[in-house]
């Protein structure tokens, strides 16, 4: 497996990959499927410091990866927040892993000194993931989203690297 930055001609993956999840899945809070333009706006938002990767074999997408900044306020910029989909034809492989570890480091790089995850408290798989890399649970937000008819709380987890 190889990962790598995402290009423009990875968005059609990219957009199957999301809005699966968007239409299956609460690891994501978006309720209405993705289009090429907001994947374009998104691979040119992480287009400097944080872009977007991708890990692929034989030329097939399995997931990607990005860190994004904590928030846009100057005293957090020793924060960043990471966000991992896998295809779903490919769970249960290790990729996600593989991913979380390459995200580290790459936050290592940039000189954060944290990285912040929020994961649906359903998400259990995410949740082990973090956790089987040191994030610890630092918080939880109750019933902050809605999505399929049900109140949906959030884990906030957080390395500090």
């Amino acid at each position: 497996m190889n990962i790598r930055k995402a290009t423009i001609s990875d968005i059609p993956d990219l957009l199957y990959i999301y809005n699966y999840e968007v239409l299956n899945s609460t690891s994501t809070f978006d309720i209405h499927p993705k289009t090429t333009e907001d994947f374009l706006k998104l691979l040119d938002s992480h287009s400097n410091k944080y872009p977007i990767y991708v890990a692929e074999e034989n030329s097939t997408i399995l997931g990607y990866g990005y860190l994004s900044p904590f928030s846009e306020k100057e005293a957090y910029s020793i924060t960043v927040e990471d966000t991992i989909y896998i295809h779903p034809l490919h769970r249960g492989k290790g990729i996600g892993k593989q991913i979380l570890k390459f995200l580290i480091e790459r936050a290592k790089d940039t000189g954060a000194a944290n990285i912040i995850a929020k994961v649906c408290a359903e998400n259990y798989i995410s949740l082990h993931l973090h956790k089987s890399f040191g994030f610890v649970e630092v918080g939880k937000l109750i019933k902050v989203g809605s999505k399929f008819g049900r109140f949906l709380d959030v884990i906030i987890l957080q390395l500090i690297l």
